[in-house]
C-alpha cells in the first residue's frame, strides 16, 4: 500500500523545499490578509509584513549555515502564525469588533456563554445571541449555520475555565487563546520526538505554515490535531496505552479522528499472555480509545439527544431541512458543477457513499496493520480512510486539505522514523 508519491516527499517530506513552499504560501496568504492594512491598518500590517519576511531569511539563514534549523523555524512561525494571532485579538479587545474571527470560533464562545448560563448550547437559535451581529450573518435570509452547533462539546468545555478564569481579572476571553495553547502543545510534542532533525522540521512547516489552518483567525483544527500529535509522542516514546488515550481525546475534539480510533486499537491488540490478561490490556486499550468521548459527549446526548444529533450530525450530513450547503473541493462540488446535483441545498446521500468508500481502506488497511502493527502504519491507514471519506463527503472546506496535508506530511515522517514494527505482545506488558 503505497501513500506518498516521490513529487511529495520531495516537497514536503524535505525541509528546504517543505519551507519555502510553505513558507512563500503564508507570507502570500499574511500580506492579503493583514499587510494591505485593511484590517489592521498600515503600520501594523507592514510591521507584520516585514516580522515574517525576517523570520523567512532567518528560517532560510539557519537551514543554509545548517546550524539551529529548528530554532529558525520556530521564529519563523513565531512571527507568521502567533503574531498576527495576537495582533487580531488585540484588535478585538481594543474595538470589541471581531474582525477576521472565524464564525466556529465566535460561536463557540457564545456556547460557553450558554453552558456557564445552564442552557445547552445545541438546538439553540444563534440569532438571537451576538452571533446575529456577526458581519457574515448581518444579510436575509439568515444563514442556516446559525441555528445549529456543528462542533463536539470538549471543543466549547475545554474554553469554559479559560472564559470563568477571564472574569474576575476583567480580561476580555477570546477562545484563540485556547487555540493557541494547544498549538504550542502541538509544537511542543513535535521538537520531543526522537525523529531526527529534518524530519521534526517538515511536521512543524505542515502544522504552522499551511496558510490554510487560519490559526490566527480561530479555525479549530488543531484542537484534535493537538491530542493526535501528542499520541505520536508517546507511542514513538514506548508509551502506547498513553498514546490510545490521546487519539480518544483528538476523536472527543473532531469526528476525523475517528478513522485512526480501529487502527490503534488493531495494533494495540494484545496477542499473548494469558486469557484473563489479554482482556484486561484490551479493555484499558478501548477505554482508552472511547472514554474521552464519551464523557464529554454522553451527558449532552442526556440532555437533548435530538438536538445533539441534529446539530453534529444531520445538519452537516444534509439530511435534514435548511442542510449545510454544498462548498468546497469534495465530490459533492463537482457533481452540483455538472448539475447532478440541482442546487446546494439539495439532499443526497453522500454518507453511505462515504461509508462506501472508507470502509475497504479500512478493512485492507486494518489486515495490514494486524499482520505488522507499527505508529506509520497507524497513520497511513487512517489518513488514507480519513482522506477518501472528505473527497467524497458533502463540503470540503480548505481546512480540510490542510488536515489531510499535516497528517501526510507526519504520516511519512513516522515511516520514514520508525520502519521497524511493534511488536505489541512484548510493548503493552511492558507498558503495564
Amino acid at each position: 500500500m503505497t501513500f506518498v508519491s516521490p513529487l511529495f516527499s520531495r516537497t514536503f517530506v524535505r525541509a528546504g523545499p517543505c519551507v519555502l513552499v510553505l513558507g512563500a504560501a503564508i507570507l502570500a496568504s499574511n500580506w492579503a490578509w493583514y499587510g494591505s492594512g485593511i484590517f489592521l491598518g498600515r503600520v501594523v500590517g507592514l510591521a507584520l509584513t516585514i516580522a515574517g519576511l525576517v523570520g523567512f531569511a532567518y528560517a532560510a539563514y539557519c537551514l543554509v549555515r545548517g546550524r539551529r534549523q529548528l530554532m529558525g523555524l520556530s521564529v519563523f512561525i513565531v512571527a507568521a502564525a502567533l503574531l498576527p494571532a495576537l495582533a487580531l485579538m488585540a484588535l478585538r479587545w481594543r474595538t470589541g469588533a471581531p474582525l477576521l474571527m472565524h464564525d466556529g470560533a465566535y460561536q463557540t464562545e457564545e456556547a460557553i456563554k450558554l453552558v456557564l448560563g445552564g442552557r445547552d448550547p445545541y438546538g439553540v437559535d444563534y440569532s438571537q445571541t451576538s452571533m446575529r451581529l456577526w458581519h457574515w450573518y448581518v444579510n436575509q435570509p439568515l444563514d442556516s449555520s446559525l441555528f445549529h452547533y456543528v462542533y463536539s462539546p470538549l471543543t466549547f468545555l475545554v474554553g469554559v475555565p479559560f472564559s470563568v478564569m477571564a472574569r474576575p481579572v476583567a480580561v476580555p476571553f477570546d477562545f484563540r487563546i485556547v487555540l493557541i495553547l494547544a498549538a504550542l502543545a502541538a509544537g511542543g510534542a513535535l521538537l520531543r520526538l526522537p525523529w531526527r532533525w529534518e524530519l521534526r522540521y517538515v511536521v512543524l512547516a505542515a502544522l504552522f505554515l499551511d496558510p490554510f489552518f487560519y490559526l490566527p483567525q480561530g479555525r479549530n483544527d488543531i484542537l484534535f490535531l493537538a491530542p493526535l500529535t501528542l499520541g505520536v509522542l508517546a507511542w514513538a516514546r514506548g508509551k502506547p496505552w498513553l498514546a490510545a488515550l490521546a487519539f480518544g481525546i483528538a476523536f472527543a475534539f473532531k469526528p476525523f479522528a475517528l478513522f485512526y480510533l480501529p487502527c490503534v486499537a488493531v495494533a494495540l491488540w494484545p496477542r499473548l499472555g494469558p486469557a484473563i490478561d489479554r482482556l484486561r490490556r484490551l479493555a484499558i486499550i478501548g477505554g482508552a480509545l472511547l472514554a474521552p468521548a464519551a464523557i464529554t459527549m454522553g451527558p449532552f446526548l442526556l440532555w437533548n439527544a435530538h438536538a445533539y444529533w441534529t446539530d453534529t450530525v444531520s445538519f452537516v450530513a444534509g439530511t435534514i431541512p435548511g442542510v449545510y450547503r454544498i462548498q468546497g473541493y469534495s465530490l459533492a462540488s463537482l457533481l452540483l458543477a455538472l448539475r447532478l446535483i440541482p442546487s446546494a441545498e439539495a439532499r443526497f446521500p453522500f454518507g453511505l457513499v462515504q461509508a462506501a468508500v472508507a470502509a475497504p481502506v479500512l478493512a485492507i488497511g486494518l489486515w495490514r496493520i494486524w499482520r505488522a502493527p507499527s505508529l506509520g502504519a497507524v497513520l497511513m491507514v487512517g489518513t488514507l480512510a480519513l482522506t477518501a471519506s472528505l473527497l467524497v463527503g458533502r463540503f470540503v472546506n480548505d481546512n480540510y486539505l490542510a488536515d489531510v496535508l499535516f497528517l501526510a506530511v507526519l504520516t511519512a515522517a513516522a515511516r520514514q522514523a520508525s520502519p521497524e514494527t511493534l511488536d505489541s505482545s512484548r510493548q503493552l506488558p511492558a507498558a503495564a
